[in-house]
Parts: structure tokens; C-alpha cells; sequence
């Protein structure tokens, strides 16, 4: 696929994930903790990288009651070596929700991005048995990293 314009939106059981120009920017800075201005900056910078394939980043809300929760994707992708970072940046959620996310993030990493190895930032947001669930294997001094 010559852009990632065809990779929203993502559904699961409990979310949908689609470009964070299709939430309400208040919501997003809110979420943020930023003003506006410092809030529409990085959205159009996040959706500029994501359409020049070098980064990929989706706003995550709940289909049932539309409210946004954060947003998670690939950073720092190089789809030539099959690597990139990946993030879930928002409120905390339930354990099971949080396994949602990230196994649909993992999954979609490694079927249509093809990517292999994935490091893991900004942890704090979700519990380790999540990660190690998704398959994800962490270091003494290093971070989260999922092999495929």
C-alpha cells in the first residue's frame, strides 16, 4: 500500500481506532493536559508522519459511549528493516481493555505492517501482564520488546 490512508478505521469488540483529525481537538487537548494550539501542532504533525509512512497513530475511543480514551500506534517505523516503536498514551483502562489494544496493535504490526521487532514506549499506561500476554519480553535495564 503506497499510504496508510486505508488503515482506518480499526475496530474491536470495545474500540475504534481511527486519525486523530476525526476527534474533537478540545477532547484530545483535554486529554493531553495542553492547550489548543499546542494540541492541533502535534496532531498535524502526528497525522503528517503518519502519512508519509513514518509513523502511524490512531485516536482510541470506545464505541459504545465515543469517548476518546488516548491514542496508540507505531513511532519510529522503518518498514524496510521491519521495525518501530510502539505506544498507548491515555487513561488507564482495565486490564482486559488494555490487552485489547495492544493485541490489536501487535497483530496489526506484524500482519499488515510486517513489522518483527517492536519496542515498547511509554509503559507506564499499561500492567506488564499485558505485555507479557502479547508477547512482549523485557530486559533488566532495557525496554519492552516484542520479537516476532
Amino acid at each position: 500500500m503506497s499510504s496508510f490512508e486505508g488503515y482506518h478505521p480499526l475496530l474491536t469488540p470495545l474500540f475504534r481506532f481511527d486519525w486523530l483529525t476525526r476527534f474533537n481537538l478540545k477532547n484530545i487537548a483535554d486529554l493531553a493536559n495542553k492547550d489548543l494550539a499546542a494540541t492541533a501542532e502535534w496532531v498535524n504533525t502526528t497525522m503528517h508522519d503518519t502519512m508519509s509512512r513514518s509513523a502511524l497513530t490512531w485516536g482510541i475511543e470506545r464505541r459504545q459511549t465515543h469517548k476518546l480514551v488516548g491514542w496508540a500506534g507505531f513511532t519510529a517505523l522503518d518498514l524496510t528493516t521491519h521495525k518501530g516503536q510502539i505506544r498507548f498514551i491515555g487513561k488507564r483502562l482495565p486490564v482486559t481493555e488494555q490487552q485489547e489494544i495492544v493485541d490489536r496493535l501487535v497483530n496489526f504490526g506484524r500482519d499488515e505492517l510486517q513489522l518483527t521487532t517492536l519496542k515498547l514506549t511509554a509503559p507506564e499506561r499499561l500492567d506488564d501482564s499485558v505485555l507479557l500476554a502479547a508477547g512482549f519480553t523485557k530486559t533488566t535495564d532495557g525496554p519492552w520488546t516484542w520479537h516476532k
